[in-house]
This record gives structure tokens, C-alpha cells and sequence, in this order.
């Protein structure tokens, strides 16, 4: 069963997005905008993984055109593709989302992760003149749906800069986090060969 969802999980996203999609529109308020595009940001972000790991199309730019291995699923395979995915993405932010009903200030840090992520898809694919895996989704939804939450935030309420600084460091030592243990596996697979 766990190799099954290893390999199929991002399938699983597009179905989930949509269901999401429509319970946000019936249980949340579309008048409390906050909120709303706190809890958007998770089927967007759903979207996103359907387009970066079906086909393993990420898994197999990463490791061709980062890592350069042209054979074999190393250093990025299915399973940290789904221990890096699933823990952040279909936990914490439906989590955290949940407690900015409590307190909005929780949900902060969604829409910077969302836009610094989606802006690293934008400038690998500058970089090296070609599309990645993620990219579509996060030109047309991630960064803007993301910078539009983030005007609409700071627009509405008084954020401290305890918070902003809270929020963005979370999101950028996910980010760390994630490129880190890819990057030990990557040296744990140079070391086996």
C-alpha cells in the first residue's frame, strides 16, 4: 500500500483540489476574504504538485538536469518526493489554515511559501531557458493568487513585524528543510557509487 501511494499520490491531488475547492466555497465565508485566500492557497498548491510529480516529471528534471544521474530514480525518489510533499502541503497547511479561523495571523506564512516556491520554478526555468514540472501552475495561480493575499493582508490588518518575520522565516526553513534532506540523499547515492 505505501509503495502504491509513493507513486500515485499526485494523482490523488487534482481530485483532492477540486474537492477542497468546492468545501472552501460552501463552509467559508466569501465575504471574510482573509480567510479565503488562506484556505485557497492549499487547492492551488494541490494543482501545483498534480503538475510537478505526475509522470515524476519533477523527480526526473531534478535529477537530470540538478543532480545530473541518468539513470535510476536517485537522489530524488518517489518516497522523499512523498515525506517532503505530504507533511507540509496536505498537513500543515490545512492545519494551519484551520487555526486562522482562531487567529488569522497563523495562516501568514502560507502565501510566502507559496510565492517563494512558485518563484523558484519561475527562476530555474529563466535560468536554464526551459520549463520545469510546477511552473505553469505557478504562473498563473502561486504567485499571483500568493501576492494578491499577501497586498490583502497587509492591506486589512495591522501585521506586527514579529509575525511577518515569524511567518517568512517558517517559510523559508521549509524550504530549507526540503532542499536539504534532498540534497543528504543526493550525497548519501554519490558515496554508494
Amino acid at each position: 500500500m505505501i509503495s502504491w501511494l509513493y507513486t500515485n499520490w499526485a494523482k490523488l491531488s487534482l481530485f483532492l483540489a477540486v474537492i477542497v475547492t468546492v468545501l472552501i466555497y460552501i463552509f467559508i465565508n466569501p465575504h471574510n476574504l482573509l480567510l479565503f485566500l488562506i484556505w485557497i492557497q492549499f487547492p492551488i498548491y494541490l494543482l501545483h504538485q498534480f503538475e510537478e510529480h505526475n509522470w515524476n516529471g519533477f523527480k526526473n528534471y531534478i535529477n537530470r538536469n540538478v543532480f545530473k544521474v541518468k539513470e535510476g530514480d536517485f537522489p530524488l525518489n518517489d518516497k522523499i518526493i512523498f515525506w517532503v510533499n505530504i507533511p507540509i502541503v496536505w498537513i500543515l497547511m490545512p492545519i494551519f489554515s484551520g487555526l486562522s479561523s482562531v487567529d488569522i495571523m497563523f495562516g501568514l506564512w502560507i502565501p510566502y511559501f507559496a510565492v517563494f516556491n512558485s518563484l523558484s520554478h519561475v527562476i530555474v526555468s529563466v535560468r536554464n531557458r526551459e520549463y520545469n514540472p510546477g511552473l505553469l501552475v505557478s504562473l498563473i495561480l502561486g504567485i499571483p493568487v500568493g501576492i494578491y493575499a499577501l497586498i490583502i493582508f497587509y492591506s486589512y490588518i495591522y501585521v506586527p513585524a514579529l509575525i511577518s518575520t515569524i511567518s517568512i522565516f517558517f517559510a523559508v526553513v521549509l524550504h530549507i528543510i526540503v532542499f536539504g534532506i534532498i540534497r543528504r540523499n543526493y550525497k548519501k547515492q554519490s558515496n554508494v557509487y
